[in-house]
């Protein structure tokens, strides 16, 4: 019989435009694995736009990609990209575990289910809520964390129109987003989108803020490990390791 070294496998579903894979890495603690698939947007070259964005939300897609993992056994599947599990409205992100489990074998998050979880965690009541997508994308997440139960204090949209932007943009563009966002009134800040890299100053920001910062790749980590039964403490990676 053959035993695995490894505490847990982590399946990531990623969009086809994303290019910060290291970013999810900063969070995996000794003897866990990533296994990333990605799936296809047909509207991948158009500016970033509610429009190009809805077919990250295609359960076919995604399925897809879920069960090119399943040969891989993994502990856990999670799906990065955040606008396609908020984009249709409450209970998207349900929809989309449901056919990731399916088509991975395993349980399943999103980066969107990892957000709800991760402010509950915090007994979150108010949230500030920045993105790099224009202002009606962001407002969408706005709209979801509310009818999810939360106030949510105010709303920025930097507007970047595509991944490679996002991708390649300084983590000091996030911590300015995050403190332009914030309110005093707000118990935490999500920063929405898979496809930031924040990770370098994360932990001192959140310190400079006096509250929690919730990015997209290190809330769908913790939570994916959390459903993995693990609970690792990771220094210098922010509040939600501590």
């Amino acid at each position: 019989m053959i035993h695995s070294f490894l505490d847990a496998r982590i399946g990531v579903i990623s969009p086809d435009d994303g290019i910060n894979d290291d970013e999810f890495w900063f969070y995996v603690p000794q003897r866990v694995n990533l296994l990333f698939t990605r799936y296809r947007n047909p509207k991948r070259d158009e500016p970033i736009s509610v429009s190009m964005l809805e077919p990250f939300s295609d359960v076919e897609s995604i399925s897809e990609a879920a069960e090119t993992l399943r040969i891989t056994r993994p502990t856990v599947v999670g799906l990065a990209c955040n606008s396609g599990s908020f984009l249709q409205g409450l209970g998207d992100d349900r929809a989309i575990v449901t056919c990731i489990e399916r088509g991975a074998g395993a349980p399943a998050t999103t980066i969107t289910t990892a957000q709800v979880e991760a402010l509950r965690h915090f007994n979150a009541k108010r949230v500030a809520v920045g993105g790099p997508y224009p202002q009606d994308v962001t407002d969408r997440l706005g709209a979801y964390l509310a009818m999810s139960g939360f106030e949510v204090t105010s709303t920025v949209g930097l507007g970047m129109e595509n991944q490679w932007q996002i991708g390649n943009a300084a983590p000091q563009i996030w911590a300015d987003l995050a403190r332009r966002v914030n309110r005093a009134e707000a118990d935490c800040i999500v920063l929405a989108c898979s496809g930031i890299r924040i990770s370098p100053v994360l932990a001192e920001l959140e310190c400079e803020l006096g509250k929690p910062v919730i990015t997209g790749p290190a809330v769908m980590m913790w939570h994916a490990l959390r459903l993995a039964g693990l609970n690792p403490r990771l220094q210098g990676r922010g509040r939600l390791w501590t």
